[in-house]
C-alpha cells in the first residue's frame, strides 16, 4: 500500500472517532516521512485533539519556522488560548493578520485575547467596529464580557440579552449571562443560565468551569470538585481549571490535594497571581509561613487588588522584592485593601519601626489618632493615605515601598514570631467617657455585637442577619450593644419587636468613621461577638475578648483560617463556626 493510501486510512479512522488508532498509524508513517509538511500538520491536529499539546506545539512551530504555515499559526494560537497563554496567542494572531487579515473570526479572536489580557478598551473598539459591519452574537458576547470585567454590569447584561434574543439557545451567551448573575450574587438566575448552557453544550470546559465555580461559592464543594474534574478531562493543561480544583479542595480542608493541584497549575503558569495566591493560602493554613509569604505577593498583580490600591502603578518600580531589609533604607509602607487588613498587618509595624531608621507609614485617616497614640515614639512616622504614594516628587525620595501584608516575609516566618496582637491603645479619656455612658445601663454584662461586612466580594458570605444569631440573645443578665456600622436601624427595630429583645444603640457614636470612640467602647465590653469585619480586627488589636463567627470556607481569609479555634494574629479572639452559634443555646456564658 502506498503512503497516500495509508494516510487516508489513518485519517478515516480519525473522522470515525478512532483517534488513538489513527494517531499510532500516522505517527508510524510520519517517522519515515518527516519532510512531508502536510503529514506533519495532520499529525499535529490529531495530537491536539488527544491533548498531546506539547507534541502538537512542536510540530506547529516547525511548520511556522520553516515555511510560515498559516494554518499552523492559527491552530497554535487557538491552542494557546485553550491553555490560557494569551500573550503568545496575541503574537501569533498579529502575525496571521500581517499575512491575511480577511480570515473569518480572526479579529474576534484578537478581541477575545485582548479581553483576556485586560486590554479592555482595545477589545471593545475591535468589537464595535466588527458589529458596525455585521451583527454577530459571538462578537456581542466578547463585548458584553468586556463591560462585565469593567463592572458595567447593566451594559453587559443588556447587550447579552440582545444577543440571546437573536439565538435563545446560544450556550456562549447563556454562559456569559450566568457569570454576570453569579457576580451580582443573583443565585437563581446564575444557576438557571449556567445550567441551561451546560445542557446545550455539555462538552464545553469553559461552561463546566463556570458552573463549578458557581457551586463552589454556593458551598456545594463536592459537586464543584466533580465538575472541575470533568472540565480537566476536556482541557487537562489549563492552569486556571487546575487551580480552581485546588481551591475547591482547599475549601473542604483537603490541603494535600489542594497543594498538589495548585503546584501543577503553578508549573504551567508561574506568573499567574491567582495561582500564587491560592498557594500562599495553602501554606499559611499549614502554618508553613515562609513558603506562604513567598507566594503572597502574587496578590499585587490581581485586578481586585489593583482596583483597591490606586497607587500601585506609581510605586511598582519601588516595591521591596528582596528577602532582607537594609536598616538604612528609606521605606514607605502602604496599607492593604481595607481597614481590617490594615489593622491586622499593623501588628508588624513595631517590628519594622524598631528594625529600620527611616520608615513612613501611610494609613487610613480614621486610624491616624489611634496609631499615633499607640506608637508615641514613632508618631511622626504616620501620614494620611496618599500623602507620599500619590506625590511623585515625594515618592522619589524613598528607596523602597512595601504593602503592609508583605511585611510577613520579614517578621512572621514561623509561629513563634507572632505576639499577642494587642498593639493598639485607645485614648484614656475616651475609655473613661464610654465607661460613664455604659454605667447608665443596667448592671449587667456588656456584650457588643456586629454581624455584617460590607464592600467586599464575599460580603454576603461573611455577613449574617440577627435571626441567624438569635440564640445569643437568650443569655441572661446581658446588655447587648449594637456595634454594627451601616444602615441597620430597621433590622434592629424589627428584631427587637419580633423577639422581645432590646439591642441598644449608643448615641453620638459614628461606628464607621470614629474609630477612636469605638475603641473606647470596645475596651469597656465584657465580650464582643462579631463576624469578619474591620471592627473585629480593631477589637483583637485592643486585646478585647472576642468571639468571631468565621465566614463560609471559600470566603475565609488566611488569618481566620487556622488550625483549631484560635488565630496567631490576635490572642484575645476565639474562632467559631456559625453551626456552633446555631446549636448552642447558652454558648456565651462560658466566655463571660
Amino acid at each position: 500500500m502506498n503512503k497516500n493510501n495509508e494516510i487516508n486510512l489513518a485519517l478515516k479512522d480519525f473522522t470515525l472517532g478512532n483517534k488513538e488508532r489513527a494517531y499510532k498509524k500516522l505517527k508510524k508513517i510520519f517517522n519515515k516521512n518527516k519532510d512531508d509538511d502536510q503529514l506533519r500538520f495532520n499529525l499535529a491536529v490529531i495530537e491536539q485533539s488527544l491533548n498531546l499539546n506539547e507534541d502538537a506545539k512542536a510540530n506547529y512551530l516547525f511548520l511556522i519556522k520553516n515555511n510560515k504555515n498559516l494554518k499552523a499559526m492559527i491552530n497554535l494560537y487557538l491552542l494557546n488560548i485553550k491553555e490560557d497563554n494569551f500573550s503568545e496567542a496575541l503574537l501569533l494572531i498579529n502575525k496571521v493578520i500581517n499575512i491575511n487579515n480577511n480570515l473569518d473570526n480572526l479579529m474576534m479572536d484578537k478581541a477575545f485575547v485582548l479581553y483576556k489580557l485586560k486590554k479592555y478598551d482595545e477589545s471593545i473598539n475591535i468589537c464595535k467596529d466588527y458589529l458596525n459591519k455585521k451583527k454577530d452574537i459571538n462578537c456581542m458576547n466578547i463585548l458584553g464580557l468586556n463591560y462585565f470585567s469593567t463592572n458595567d454590569f447593566d451594559k453587559a447584561e443588556n447587550i447579552l440579552k440582545k444577543a440571546l434574543s437573536i439565538n435563545k439557545n446560544s450556550h456562549v451567551i447563556l454562559n456569559s449571562l450566568g457569570r454576570i448573575y453569579h457576580e451580582k450574587r443573583d443565585s437563581n438566575n446564575a444557576e438557571k443560565y449556567l445550567s441551561k448552557a451546560y445542557s446545550i453544550k455539555s462538552d464545553s470546559y469553559e461552561i463546566i468551569n463556570n458552573l463549578a465555580g458557581f457551586y463552589r461559592e454556593e458551598g456545594k464543594y463536592n459537586k464543584s470538585i466533580e465538575l472541575y474534574n470533568n472540565a480537566l478531562k476536556l482541557n487537562p493543561k489549563n492552569p486556571s481549571i487546575i487551580n480552581n480544583l485546588a481551591k475547591a479542595y482547599f475549601d473542604i480542608d483537603n490541603f494535600d490535594m489542594a497543594e498538589k493541584y495548585s503546584l501543577q497549575a503553578y508549573k504551567l503558569n508561574m506568573r499567574d497571581g491567582n495561582i500564587q495566591k491560592i498557594l500562599s493560602l495553602i501554606y499559611l493554613r499549614k502554618q508553613d509561613y515562609k513558603k506562604g509569604w513567598n507566594f503572597f505577593d502574587g496578590r499585587l498583580n490581581l485586578s481586585d487588588f489593583i482596583e483597591r490600591n490606586s497607587s500601585i502603578n506609581k510605586i511598582r518600580k519601588k516595591l521591596l522584592t528582596k528577602n532582607k531589609i537594609n536598616p538604612k533604607s528609606k521605606i514607605l509602607v502602604l496599607r492593604e485593601q481595607g481597614v481590617g487588613d490594615e489593622i491586622l498587618y499593623g501588628t508588624m509595624y513595631y517590628d519594622l519601626l524598631r528594625c529600620c531608621e527611616n520608615v513612613t507609614i501611610e494609613c487610613d485617616k480614621r486610624l491616624m489618632n489611634i496609631f499615633k497614640n499607640s506608637f508615641p515614639e514613632y508618631k511622626e512616622s504616620f501620614l494620611e493615605l496618599g500623602k507620599i504614594s500619590q506625590n511623585q516628587i515625594a515618592l522619589d525620595q524613598y528607596d523602597y515601598a512595601i504593602y503592609a501584608g508583605s511585611l510577613g516575609k520579614f517578621f512572621r516566618n514561623n509561629i513563634n514570631n507572632f505576639n499577642d496582637g494587642c498593639f493598639l491603645y485607645a485614648d484614656d479619656k475616651l475609655i473613661k467617657d464610654s465607661k460613664n455612658q455604659l454605667n447608665k445601663l443596667k448592671e449587667k454584662y456588656n456584650i457588643g455585637i456586629s454581624w455584617k461586612s460590607f464592600k467586599n466580594r464575599y460580603a454576603a458570605e461573611k455577613s449574617l442577619n440577627l435571626e441567624n444569631i438569635k440564640n445569643i440573645f437568650n443569655t441572661k443578665n446581658c446588655n447587648f450593644i449594637n456595634l454594627q456600622y451601616g444602615d441597620v436601624d430597621s433590622e434592629i427595630l424589627k428584631f427587637n419587636k419580633k423577639f422581645n429583645q432590646n439591642i441598644i444603640t449608643l448615641k453620638n457614636l459614628d461606628l464607621f468613621n470614629d474609630f477612636d470612640k469605638l475603641a473606647g467602647v470596645l475596651k469597656n465590653l465584657d465580650l464582643f461577638i462579631s463576624v469578619s469585619n474591620s471592627t473585629a480586627h480593631l477589637a483583637g488589636s485592643l486585646g478585647v475578648k472576642t468571639l468571631l463567627i468565621k465566614p463560609t470556607n471559600h470566603a475565609i481569609f488566611h488569618y481566620w483560617n487556622q488550625p483549631g479555634d484560635i488565630t496567631p494574629w490576635y490572642k484575645s479572639i476565639k474562632l467559631l463556626n456559625i453551626e456552633t452559634i446555631l446549636e448552642k443555646e447558652n454558648l456565651i456564658n462560658s466566655f463571660l
